[in-house]
Order: structure tokens, then sequence, then C-alpha cells
């Protein structure tokens, strides 16, 4: 805990996301990676793969953008800088002591919208978005959504609920509205983009009886992905309660 509340007051952070949660959230990533660093291999590694792939595919190339690349645990950094121009990672908060290439830059950002409109200004109109923040990157030769969409909702969600003006039963409508807004913005860009997400998610109790089953991809109103994984997101001994939580990850090309 003491390790966990220096890196709280020593990471730089824009006011809207430490308000609304971002840099807590990103330490708690960092420290339940290292615990579940067995078990989380293989959905990293295939991440990378995925990622490598597109883009050797696609090089040499100009701009490209990695939305969501966090502690870049899942982004194959010096692979990807060596085969393009520039490479930009955003996501809401720049996780301390990250060192990147020449050709790279980390630019903090809001990708949906929402999460700073709350924090600066209170409105919790999530239906009347301006322009997308992600459409000034139409320009990209490569945008790669990298286990993103899903987490978009939570802490819009979050704020809402402490200020009454949302209620269990109207979360999912909410988090569908956010997560196909992603969808919808990255293909507004005309850029090619992939994006890897989860498709499918199933909730286990302590004695293995399942007790959630969420098709995500319906959801996104997407097709089926073109390679899919799992992910033990929660896996066995990681929930206090016991619970597990596992993921098929898909990977679309939108573009």
């Amino acid at each position: 805990m003491i390790v966990e509340a220096i890196e709280y007051l020593t990471t730089p952070c824009p006011r809207w996301a430490r308000k609304l949660g971002y840099l807590s959230e990103l330490i708690a990533i960092r420290h339940r990676a290292r615990r579940c660093r067995a078990d989380w291999a293989g959905h990293l590694e295939r991440t990378k793969a995925a990622i490598l792939a597109e883009a050797e595919a696609r090089a040499p190339m100009g701009d490209v953008v990695i939305l969501g690349a966090g502690l870049c645990l899942d982004v194959p950094v010096m692979e990807l800088a060596d085969l393009c121009q520039r490479l930009i990672l955003v996501d809401a908060v720049r996780p301390r002591g990250l060192v990147l290439p020449d050709n790279a830059e980390f630019r903090t950002m809001d990708v949906h919208g929402v999460s700073q409109a709350l924090a600066t200004n209170g409105e919790p109109n999530i239906w009347a978005r301006d322009v997308s923040p992600i459409q000034r990157f139409k320009g990209a030769s490569l945008i790669v959504s990298v286990n993103l969409v899903t987490q978009l909702p939570i802490l819009p969600l979050r704020a809402l609920r402490r200020r009454g003006l949302t209620h269990a039963m109207f979360d999912h409508g909410i988090s569908g509205k956010i997560m196909r807004d992603h969808v919808s913005d990255l293909r507004k860009t005309g850029a090619p983009v992939l994006l890897i997400g989860e498709a499918r998610r199933r909730r286990y109790d302590r004695h293995g009886a399942m007790t959630m089953d969420e098709n995500i991809a319906a959801q996104l109103l997407l097709s089926n992905p073109t390679v899919v994984w799992t992910w033990p997101i929660v896996p066995p001994g990681e929930a206090r309660d016991g619970s597990r939580l596992i993921a098929d990850i898909g990977v679309w090309q939108l573009a």
C-alpha cells in the first residue's frame, strides 16, 4: 500500500483523470499484472503478435496510433517504432518510468470524451457529444485500439453512480452506448483500424458455476473476429470471493 501511495502522489496526471480514478486504476492494474503474470502472459504475447503482424503487413508507415496504451504491457513498442515514422501512444495517464524510443510520444487523452466532461463541468449527457477526440488521428497509417473498448464505460459509470444519475438497470445501456461510440469513432477516422478487445465475457463463482455470460461482440454490432484467444482476467485466487472472470479476446480489422 505504501508503494502504491507513493506512485499515486508522484505520477503526473491530468486533473480530470485523477478525479475520475484513472490514475488509481492504472496503479492497480500494474500491481495486478505482477500478481497474475503467469496467467496473463499468453494474452499479452498474443496481443503483441496481432499488433505486430498488422503493422508488418503495412510497413513502412507514417503515424501509428495506439489507443489504450496504458502500461504498454501488451504493446510491442520498440518493434512498432522501427516500422513507422512516428509512434503515438494514447491513454488517460502516462505511467511513471515509461521509456520510449526517439520517434515515439505519449499523449494523455480522454478517448471517448465523456470522462473529461464529467470531471470538468459535471455534464452527464453522453448522448450529446461533439466531434470524437480521436478524429485528430484521421491521417494515421494505422490506428490500434488495444484491450480498451470494454474499459471505456467503467469509470464514467462509477462517476454517474456517485452522483445518483444512473441505476444498475440502466448501466447496461449506457455501457453499450459508450462502447459502440468507440467503434463508430474508429471507423469515422477513415484510417486502417485494428480493434483488439473482448468478444465474450464469462464469470464463474467459487464452485465453478457460471454466473454471467455476456456477448460483447453482439453489443458492439460486430461480426465474428478473425482471431480469438482466451484471457483469464481474474484467475483463480485473485478475487476475494473466489470468483473467476474469463474473456474471449477478438481481433477485428475495421478498415
